[in-house]
This record gives structure tokens, sequence and C-alpha cells, in this order.
């Protein structure tokens, strides 16, 4: 005990300063009494009375398998104890405060204490079955004695000191070392778990190392895009360890910097991959064969943040209005590239455009614990094509997975299956973005086909490129528009005029334009177009070893390149217009306003309006609109953007190498690092190295 003497009014005064132990213990009964009020907010729902009266002598339940070494079922027994713990808690429950629903959950918890069951999974006992063990523990803290809830507790294991969790997953093994310290009273074990979970909360250089990276992107399970799904774990968790610790000394382990890093992943990086109430399907890897998958942000997240992040507030709510249906965000439309995670995204007030590509610095995605069979295809320049956020929300079990929007592929379902991770082995894929218009492309050589695939997103639309298409005799191959779930007509403009589709299925040669579900699709160029409007069934087990085995049926509208078997150089163009009615779409389509110069395997290159883009594969001369000619000497990605005195040009290096790309205009023009050369001029661009290898340098040049 510490004794300060001080003076008042004259007179010696004395003040005692309270023992430490007490101050630990307040903090940790706040803490205690937040976990408990946070435990009745979940939504998780069963017949708790039920499972009081079903509940065995010895505290198990008949009807969960407790030694089944394939779906295992014993996890499921913790997650029933949390439930009855939470209505013997809740003083709306019939069951509030009931002794008889007391002594069925400690019999429970006695059950599971002494079996101590085993999965072949990590996760199960490490993370699945603690985190509603350490739930429904909290919640009878008080109401059973210290030792039995000692007992209890050493069922919990502090993991904090296992390096080979990451991200999400040291998240979770953290916290349950918090909840343990406040179930044992041991304020040293709590300060243990927050000091790992603020841990997390950096910037992970090291490609493969899972957790935020320096473009706002989340990795999980190697360098995989997880920012939904783990990703989503990741910002709920953090969200309401923050208001945790609101007024405690633990606060202080979320230094402003930190706090800061974990804003910017919210606001430019999740909330840039959502729309509406779902998530890009290239985010969330396996779990995409798991029933409501896509589910966007939790609105109490952004709630919970409102709180613990007011200076963000009205960005957080004008999200959370978005999820309701309200437009997306203003300040945050437009567009970005996601350099360590191989994606490009757009966003309109009312649409949502994306592509995802893959390298040898990226997992695509991943087929683990039986999940996610038919993913192979999933990161091979996929696209999300959003106006409603509707389009792909479970359609995945009727899905052709052949037919992945935006994909290049073999039509060949066994092509479609996925074994362990889907790692990149092309080196070149890159994008660059200047904010409001961008373009991404890589390399394709799998399942035996070989393309260059570009993406332009500019003046809300998307223009897809393809070329060098060629693939063994034996093989079908086809590039797929769009796959999503029918919703109204289907209108089409062929060689014979502007018709609906009547048919299930028709084949074009001439087809100029289709408009289907807010959204306009123009063609170019002629090309053999098959479009489709049927009925389409599969299940969830097929994706899934726990998943349903009953059969989901569901009218598809789908649209895809036929290239024929044994393609050799072959190419395709196709426009995307989202959020357009008919008529303004075929305002639109009239226009023209894409220009494409180039489309070969060694340059793609357009015009739109006042910008261009393209893609060099290899060293070479693009030929652009109003002479211009731009030759750069390696593989390079770039964009120009024409102002009235001004070239913006910006460049990025797809195979993250190169120290330095030179390009060369057949004008005069003056900037930094120009030299000229005749009647050209040499532009010298320094490009970023280590984390920030593949991004975007961006140049002004007077002309």
């Amino acid at each position: 005990m510490l004794l300060l003497v001080f003076w008042v009014n004259g007179q010696q005064a004395q003040a005692q300063i309270k023992p430490l132990v007490t101050i630990a213990q307040t903090t940790i009964d706040t803490l205690t009494r937040r976990m408990v009020r946070l435990a009745l907010k979940d939504k998780e729902q069963g017949n708790v009375d039920s499972l009081a009266k079903s509940i065995s002598a010895d505290g198990s339940w008949k009807d969960i398998n407790y030694t089944d070494s394939v779906r295992v079922q014993w996890t499921g027994h913790s997650r029933r104890l949390k439930l009855m713990a939470i209505a013997y808690n809740n003083a709306q429950s019939k069951l509030y405060r009931s002794a008889d629903l007391l002594k069925a959950i400690l019999k429970g918890f006695d059950f599971i204490y002494d079996k101590k069951y085993k999965s072949w999974n990590w996760y199960d006992n490490d993370i699945a079955a603690p985190e509603s063990y350490m739930v429904a523990l909290i919640l009878i803290k008080g109401a059973t004695d210290n030792n039995r809830l000692a007992k209890y507790a050493t069922y919990l294991k502090d993991a904090t000191g296992n390096k080979a969790h990451q991200g999400q997953n040291r998240i979770s093994v953290s916290t349950i070392t918090v909840y343990k310290g406040c179930i044992e009273n041991n304020y040293n074990l709590v300060e243990r778990g927050f000091a790992s979970i603020a841990s997390t909360l950096v910037v992970e250089a090291e490609q493969g190392r899972e957790g935020i990276k320096v473009d706002d992107s989340f990795h999980q399970h190697r360098p995989q895009l997880y920012s939904g799904g783990y990703g989503m774990g990741f910002v709920k968790s953090i969200a309401q360890l923050m208001a945790l610790t609101t007024n405690t000394g633990f606060a202080e382990v979320f230094t402003p910097e930190k706090r800061k890093l974990f804003s910017s992943l919210l606001l430019n990086g999740h909330q840039l991959f959502g729309y509406r109430d779902v998530i890009d399907f290239g985010t969330f890897g396996r779990g995409i064969s798991r029933p409501n998958a896509m589910n966007n942000i939790d609105a109490g997240t952004l709630i919970t943040m409102m709180s613990v992040d007011p200076a963000h507030a009205a960005d957080y709510k004008a999200w959370r209005d978005h999820l309701a249906g309200g437009s997306f965000p203003k300040p945050y439309q437009g567009n970005k590239y996601f350099w360590k995670s191989d994606i490009m995204i757009q966003h309109g007030a009312d649409y949502y455009l994306s592509a995802k590509v893959i390298s040898t610095r990226t997992a695509g995605t991943e087929m683990l614990n039986g999940e996610n069979y038919k993913g192979f295809n999933l990161p091979l320049g996929a696209t999300n094509i959003a106006t409603t956020g509707k389009e792909y929300r479970n359609i995945f079990p009727v899905w052709d997975w052949t037919k992945i929007p935006g994909t290049t592929t073999v039509n060949n379902q066994s092509s479609t299956l996925l074994q362990w991770y889907q790692y990149g082995s092309n080196v070149f894929a890159g994008g660059v973005s200047n904010g409001r218009s961008g373009l991404i492309a890589y390399e394709h050589s799998y399942n035996g086909v070989q393309a260059k695939k570009a993406y332009f997103f500019m003046g809300d639309a998307m223009l897809c490129l393809g070329a060098g298409i060629s693939a063994l005799g034996v093989q079908s191959v086809q590039t797929t528009v769009n796959q999503c779930f029918l919703n109204g007509d289907v209108t089409i403009n062929a060689g014979d005029g502007i018709k609906t589709l009547n048919k299930d299925s028709r084949a074009f040669t001439d087809l100029k334009w289709m408009y289907h579900d807010g959204v306009g699709y123009l063609f170019p160029q002629k090309a053999n177009i098959t479009v489709s409007k049927a009925m389409q069934q599969g299940t969830w087990k097929s994706l899934s070893v726990n998943g349903s085995d009953e059969v989901v049926k569901s009218s598809v509208f789908s649209a895809w390149f036929n290239h024929g078997t044994g393609p050799v150089d072959q190419q395709y163009a196709y426009i995307v217009m989202p959020a357009k009615t008919l008529e303004a779409f075929k305002a639109e389509a009239g226009k023209r306003n894409f220009i494409i110069h180039q489309n070969t395997a060694d340059l793609q290159s357009i015009s739109y309006g006042n910008y261009c883009g393209i893609v060099f594969y290899e060293s070479g001369t693009a030929t652009l609109a109003d002479g211009l000619r731009v030759t750069s000497d390696s593989k390079a990605v770039v964009m120009i953007e024409k102002k009235t005195a001004d070239y913006a040009i910006s460049v990025s290096d797809p195979v993250h190498r190169s120290a330095e790309i030179k390009l060369t205009l057949n004008k005069k023009v003056t900037g930094t690092n120009t030299t000229p050369a005749d009647i050209n001029t040499v532009l010298k661009f320094r490009l970023p190295a280590d984390d920030y290898a593949g991004s975007t340098v961006t140049q002004n040049f007077k002309w």
C-alpha cells in the first residue's frame, strides 16, 4: 500500500491509493461485465429449454456423435453450453437464473472437461470449441464456486506464444487468453492476450505473412486475399476488443498508429470489396462453398466503430446506409488496384465491378478441409458485376464452375477440381490506377490453355480483352461474360434486330449487344457467342464435404464466347456497362466510346475519351489515337490521361522486378526525367521496390 501525505487548507491530510491488486481486479470486473453484455447480443438461435431437458445424466447429448472423425460434431457441445448460458443470464428469458438450467450447464461442462475430445483439425481444438466454451464460462462466473470455475478454465489454453498463429487466427487464440484471464482473475494473462491482439495491427510486408497488407487488403492462409471470411472476422473482433477496453488501461495497447492503420483497413480495404450487403466472391477463399458466405460486414461492427473511431463516424454511417440499399459512399467511389493481392475494383454510386487475377506472388484460392472442391478457376481473371447485390448470392451450388464470369477455361467439369492451394505459375500480373480509372492484366497458362487477358476500367464501364488464346486440339475452350441469377428479360441485338430472348439458349455469330438486369454488354467484334437463360441445379454437398445434399434449383443467365476445340491465337472483346436502363444503354452502345487499337499476344492497347491504356507483355510499340506512339523498353502496364496541356502517365511493373521503365513518345514533352531524342522524348520512371513493388507511379508531362 502506498501512503501519500499532503496539505489541505494548512492541515496535514492523508490519502491511500488502492493496492494494485484492487485496481487490477476492478479492471477485470469491468471487462467481465462487458463480455457478458456482448454475449447477450449473440444472434445464434437454439431451443434452450429442449437442450436442458435432453442433456444426459453424464452431461452429453445423444444426437451428437462425439467420435465422428470425418464430420467433427463434438465442437457443437460447447456451442450448446453457450446458448444455455446466454439464456441463464438473459433477464428476458423464462430460464433466467434457473437453478435447473445451471445444473444442466455444469453437467455439460463436466462432460466436455473430462472427455477432452480432440479433432484431426487443429482449428477445432484451439479455436472453434474454446471460443464457445470461454463465452459460456464467463457467463457463469459468479454463479458457481471459484474452484470449480478454475478447474473448467484449465481447458482453455494460452496459445499466444505459438508464432504460427497469424492474422485472424492470432486474434482468436489471443481472445481466448483474455477470456481465460478474466475467468481466472489473472491480470497478467489478460495483459498478455491484449498485447498479442495489438501485435496484429501492423503492416505485414513479407508476402506469405498473414494479416494487413500495405495496400489495405488482408491475407490469411499464405499470400491469399481473405478480406472476406477471415478478414471480416478480424475486423469484427478488433472493433469489439477496442470497445471492450474503452476507459481501461488496456486501451493503450491500441496506439494512435494502430488505430489509424485499422481505420484504413476498413475504409480503404474492406469497404471497397463490398457492395450493398454482399462482398466480392473472390475475397473469401473456400468460404464460397458455404451458404451466406458472401455476407458483407455486420452493421453492428460499423456502429461499434462510430464509437471507437469518432473521427470517421460519418464514413461508417454512410457505409452502414449503403448496406441497407443506399448509394455507395461518394468519397470512396472510383478505382483501386490492390497490388499485393492481384485484384482491381471499380465503384460507382450504384454498381460494383472487379477483376481478380493471379501470379507467382499470390495464392488465388484454396481447397482445405473438404471445402471448395470446384474452385480451380476462381482466381483466373474472374469478374464481379453487381448493381443489386443479389447477382451471385448463394448461386454457387447451381453454378457451372467451368463458366465463372470473366474466365477463359476448358469446357470440362473435371478441370474445375481444386486440390490444396491454387498457387500462381505466371510472373506477369499487374495493374495501374489513378483512383478514378485503371487497368489490370495477366498472362494465363492453366489447364493447357494460354491467353493474355486484360481489363480496362474507364468511364463507368469495363472493357475485357483476350488474345493469344490457344489450347491443345482435344480441348474445347470458352470465355464467360457472366453467369448470374436470371432476373427479368434478356434483350438482344443481333443481325435480326432487337428482341427478347425467348429460347433457353441461342448461339450467335453477329451479336452486337445484350442487356439483362440493369447491365448492358457490348460486343465490338463478331464472334461465336452463346446466350442462355436456363434452370440449373446442384447441391452444396458438391462443393463441400459438410454441405447439404438437398438439390437446389435456380434460373440462371449466362453468356460465353465459344473458342472451339484446340483454338490457335484467338481473341475476344466485350464491354460491360452497369447501372443503366435499357434505353440509356442503347444510347451508350451507339457511341462506341472504346477504341481497340491492338489486341495481340504481345500488346493490348485501347483508347477511351482522353484515356489510353496499354499492356506491354513484351517490349514494343503501341499506336494510339491521334497518331501517338508509345514504346516501352520492357514489360509494363501503362495508362495515359490526356489533359489540356499535360499527359498524366501512370506505369507499373507487372513482374515486380524492375528498377525503372523507359517509355518513348513520338512527341516533344517536358517534365522530370525526360530526354529529347530527335522528334521523340524518352521518359524515365523510377519504380518502387520492396512492399511497393508493382504499385502505380504517376508523372505529369507538358506537351
